[in-house]
């Protein structure tokens, strides 16, 4: 059978479980114009005691850190993982909680001056400066947020998801991080996450904007989650390919971190590894999705080396985790029937489509 693109994107359409179905929330995050809420640039000393750079002010200014939460924008985003930054967002709310929603309030203008006085005087200097003759704060006019869902699931494990040329989704495990110009997503279960994750990274994502399009879902070239939500989720019938897609995504998800914290002269490295890992998901999530044909000695290669080291290993910086992921890939491309391995002509197919469309 020939594949056209729009063979592939009727298939991906018609697929009945979406995003939507498996989230508990999926949700737009903080505006970034708000300037009471203003993003705000961690000083080299960051220590409790720095002062913090305001955007567009050339100075520095105290504002007590609990109020002050790691911002990301859609410059900021990466894939798999969240890419590191100095910025800060001002949230001046309590959050209390411990569960996938929290409750939430304003802290009200009385409050904030007794309990924190560098960030009432910061939000009273911006409002004199803009409304001259006022001397009071007025939370309901001055620093609430116009859309506050969010703040339901700040310190909870989500996806954020930005879009550019593609769609780019960042696995957030600490939850703490306020973003712009995304779309956050709160999954029922966690186990999802990294399965769910590589499913946004790989090939399928990049056609779904197609979809969008032929359903009139996109009117001004932004993400927003009506649109994430009627993305189509399929899992594999057995759980063995569903956990080595998961496993490889928690490999992205620490090859993207440490690429971004290490040194300009080990990116190579990194990247070699990135992409390699990022093609093997990719090719299971297709077959997945579309084929159900990879050849069965390539899976049992995978399984008999894709392993998964001790429980959140990608949040770390060890080095002996690095080279461990070398010596799996040299076990796979090494192993005596990896290049024996074929893929029929309907697969092929496929994979020339999505390339010839920009999507491999």
């Amino acid at each position: 059978m020939f594949w056209s693109k729009d063979d592939i994107v009727e298939r991906l359409a018609k697929i009945p479980r979406t995003l939507e179905d498996i989230s508990v929330e999926i949700f737009k995050g903080v505006p970034s114009t708000n300037d009471f809420l203003h993003r705000v640039n961690l000083s080299r000393d960051s220590n409790s005691e720095a002062t913090y750079v305001c955007r567009k002010l050339y100075r520095n200014v105290n504002i007590e850190h609990e109020l002050m939460y790691p911002y990301m924008d859609g410059a900021l985003s990466n894939e798999f993982a969240i890419r590191p930054t100095q910025y800060r967002f001002m949230l001046p709310y309590d959050i209390p909680g411990t569960g996938i929603r929290k409750e939430y309030r304003i802290i009200q203008p009385g409050d904030l001056e007794a309990r924190f006085p560098l960030a009432y005087k910061r939000l009273l200097e911006i409002k004199t400066r803009h409304q001259s003759g006022d001397e009071e704060l007025d939370s309901a006019d001055c620093y609430r947020l116009e859309e506050e869902k969010f703040l339901e699931y700040i310190n909870t494990p989500k996806i954020v998801v930005t879009d550019h040329y593609r769609l780019q989704a960042s696995y957030d495990a600490a939850g703490n991080h306020v973003f712009a110009e995304g779309v956050g997503v709160v999954l029922g279960d966690p186990a999802m996450y990294h399965y769910v994750t590589a499913v946004l990274n790989s090939s399928v994502s990049r056609v779904f904007p197609e979809i969008w399009t032929r359903e009139k879902m996109r009117n001004n070239g932004g993400l927003y989650p009506k649109m994430l939500k009627r993305f189509p989720i399929t899992f594999p019938a057995d759980a063995t390919t569903e956990t080595l897609i998961s496993t490889i995504s928690r490999y992205l998800i620490y090859l993207n971190g440490q690429k971004q914290t290490t040194s300009v002269c080990s990116l190579p490295c990194y990247q070699n590894l990135i992409d390699f890992y990022k093609r093997i998901a990719d090719l299971l999530i297709l077959d997945i999705y579309l084929t159900k044909d990879l050849d069965p000695k390539f899976l049992e290669i995978l399984v008999e080396n894709i392993t998964l080291p001790e429980d959140e290993f990608e949040y770390s910086n060890d080095m002996s985790l690095m080279i461990a992921l070398q010596a799996i890939q040299k076990n796979i491309l090494d192993a005596p029937d990896f290049r024996k391995c074929k893929f029929n002509n309907e697969f092929t197919n496929i994979l020339a489509t999505l390339k010839n469309n920009g999507a491999w």
